[in-house]
């Protein structure tokens, strides 16, 4: 009788523990489900990251001057929400028809902290563009970058604005 009632003790908790795990189960699926996906939570920051700057208004013109010849570039930026967003703004102008390609980049600055030696942008240290803070009132960018001294004309002006962490918010080429 003794192996009868430990058989039965024996199965009923193993029934205990069969049923404490299909609950566990269950309300691990109902939390699967109800909780937001982490991807989808990081594919919805990284749209807002990259709708969060609009631009308006671009302009280029090429200038005669004693001193020599420049590109002088307009344009506007603003946020897209009702935020201050402080960031840093580059201009790349470049011309790779010709052979070496001729580039600039606005703020002036020699290739390192934000352009490669080939005149390719990467924000390692967004800190040495121009600073700016947005919010959603337009904000007025004005540059001017001297033509290289062979008197090649620019073909393309790339505007970055780069975050703080230097993430890139807004990447945008314009036909000069």
């Amino acid at each position: 009788m003794t192996q009868l009632s430990d058989l039965r003790r024996r199965d009923r908790a193993a029934a205990l523990v069969l049923i404490v795990l299909v609950l566990a189960l269950g309300v691990a699926l109902l939390l699967r489900r109800s909780l937001p996906d982490a991807a989808d939570e990081r594919a919805h920051a990284a749209r807002l990251l990259r709708d969060a700057v609009v631009f308006d208004r671009f302009s280029a013109r090429r200038e005669r001057r004693d001193d020599g010849d420049r590109l002088s570039i307009s344009l506007r930026l603003r946020t897209s929400a009702s935020v201050s967003l402080p960031c840093f703004v580059f201009i790349v102008a470049r011309n790779d028809a010709v052979t070496p390609k001729v580039w600039a980049i606005w703020p002036l600055q020699p290739p390192g902290p934000a352009i490669t030696a080939s005149g390719h942008f990467h924000g390692a240290t967004p800190s040495t563009g121009q600073p700016v803070t947005l919010t959603d009132a337009w904000e007025r960018i004005n540059a001017t970058i001297p033509t290289p001294a062979n008197g090649v004309p620019f073909e393309t002006a790339l505007v970055y604005v780069v975050d703080p962490a230097g993430r890139i918010l807004l990447a945008r080429p314009f036909r000069v």
